[in-house]
C-alpha cells in the first residue's frame, strides 16, 4: 500500500506493508502477541411450566417448542478466552471444576467451523443454576458461551444469530427446546412459534406484580430421556397443544398457572414430592406454583412477605440448599 505525502515542492511516496492476514484477524479475532483475548455474558435461568415439542424437522433452526414460561435473576456468568491454535482445543469449567460440558462444547465447534481457522477456547461458567433440574443451566451455558464467543469472532455478529448456535447445540444435545429463545429476550413469554430467535416467535405477559420467585429443585429426571421417549413425547404433545394454545388465547399469569398444573397432572412425570409440596402449597393459600418443566422441581409465585412461607413448606421436601428465591429477570442474556 502507497500513502503519498505532499509538501510545497515534492511528493514523497512512503511505502507501508499491511500483513492483510493480520487484518483479518483483527477484524474477527484481534489476538496481539499471543495473548487470548476474553469476553463475558450473562445469562438468566429459565423455567418452563407447559410446552409442546416440535423437533421434526431437519434445519435445527427450525426445530423447537411452544410453551409458556419466564426468566429469573439467578444465572450463569460465562467467560470465554481464545487465542489462535493449530488445532481446535477446548476447555470447559463449570463452578471451578472441569466437565466434559457436551452442549457447550457443540456451541465453541459450530462457531469455529463457521471461520475456518483453529482456536484454543477455555470456558468458563460461574453459576447459580444447579444442573439437571429444570432451571436452564444447559440454555445459559450454551447461549452465554455463543455471545462471547461470537463476540471475540465477530464483534458484529447479532444476539439473534449468536443465540441460533446455542439453540442449535441444545437441540442436537437433547438438553432443551425452548429455553435458549426464552433467556434471550427475558421476562414472562409464550413461545408461539417453534425455532431459535429469528426464527421462533414469543411475545411476553407482562409481570403484574410477582415480587418473588422460590424455586425447589433436585436431579433426577433427565430432559433427554424425556425427550427421545415416544410414550412421554406422545402424553407432553397431546396435553401441550391445547393448553399452549389457552394461554395464547388468554395470556395472564392465571392462566399460565391453571395451564402448567393441568399439563403436570396430564404427563405423569411429577415426583411424589413435587406432588406433595404442590398440595401443601396450595393449602397455605401460595396456589401460583406448579412443577418445573423438566425436574424434579416446583416454582412458586409469591408477594415477598410470601417467600419464607414457601422456603419453609418446600424445605420439608428438598434440602435448604436446594431451595433459592431470586425474581423474574425481564432483561435476557447480554454481553457484560
Amino acid at each position: 500500500m502507497y500513502i503519498h505525502v505532499y509538501t510545497d515542492t515534492n511528493i514523497h511516496r512512503i511505502t507501508l506493508y499491511m500483513d492483510y492476514q493480520r487484518k483479518i484477524l483483527t477484524d474477527t479475532l484481534n489476538t496481539r502477541d499471543d495473548i487470548p483475548l476474553t469476553a463475558q455474558a450473562f445469562v438468566p435461568g429459565h423455567i418452563t411450566g407447559v410446552f409442546r415439542i416440535f423437533d421434526e424437522k431437519k434445519n435445527l433452526l427450525e426445530c423447537g417448542s411452544i410453551g409458556a414460561g419466564f426468566s429469573v435473576e439467578i444465572g450463569t456468568l460465562t467467560t470465554v478466552s481464545a487465542i489462535e491454535s493449530e488445532s481446535l482445543e477446548i476447555t470447559t469449567i463449570y463452578n471451578d471444576e472441569n466437565i466434559d460440558a457436551n452442549v457447550t462444547k457443540t456451541v465453541v465447534r459450530r462457531l469455529v467451523e463457521k471461520y475456518e481457522r483453529q482456536f484454543k477456547v477455555i470456558v468458563t461458567h460461574k453459576s447459580s443454576l444447579p444442573s439437571g433440574v429444570g432451571f436452564g443451566a444447559s440454555g445459559a451455558g450454551a447461549l452465554g458461551t455463543a455471545l462471547a464467543l461470537g463476540h471475540l469472532l465477530d464483534s458484529a455478529m447479532n444476539k439473534s444469530n449468536a443465540a441460533g448456535y446455542a439453540h442449535c447445540a441444545e437441540v442436537e444435545n437433547h438438553t432443551g427446546l425452548g429455553d435458549v429463545i426464552a433467556q434471550t429476550f427475558g421476562g414472562i413469554e409464550i413461545r408461539t412459534h417453534p425455532g431459535a430467535p429469528g426464527v421462533g416467535k414469543v411475545v411476553n405477559i407482562p409481570n403484574s406484580g410477582i415480587e418473588t420467585v422460590v424455586l425447589a429443585g433436585a436431579s433426577g429426571l433427565k430432559t433427554r430421556d424425556v425427550l427421545t421417549n415416544p410414550e412421554s413425547r406422545a402424553r407432553i404433545n397431546a396435553a401441550g397443544d391445547d393448553l399452549v394454545n389457552q394461554i395464547i388465547d388468554n395470556p395472564s399469569i392465571e392462566t399460565f398457572i391453571s395451564c402448567s398444573r393441568e399439563f403436570t397432572e396430564s404427563i405423569g412425570l411429577s415426583t411424589n414430592r413435587v406432588k406433595a409440596s404442590l398440595q401443601n402449597l396450595d393449602d397455605s393459600g401460595l396456589n401460583q406454583s406448579s412443577m418445573v418443566m423438566l425436574g424434579d422441581s416446583v416454582f412458586c409465585l409469591c408477594d415477598e412477605h410470601q417467600a419464607q412461607t414457601a422456603v419453609e413448606i418446600l424445605a420439608n421436601y428438598w434440602d435448604t440448599s436446594q431451595i433459592q428465591v431470586t425474581s423474574i429477570s425481564e432483561e435476557g442474556g447480554r454481553l457484560v
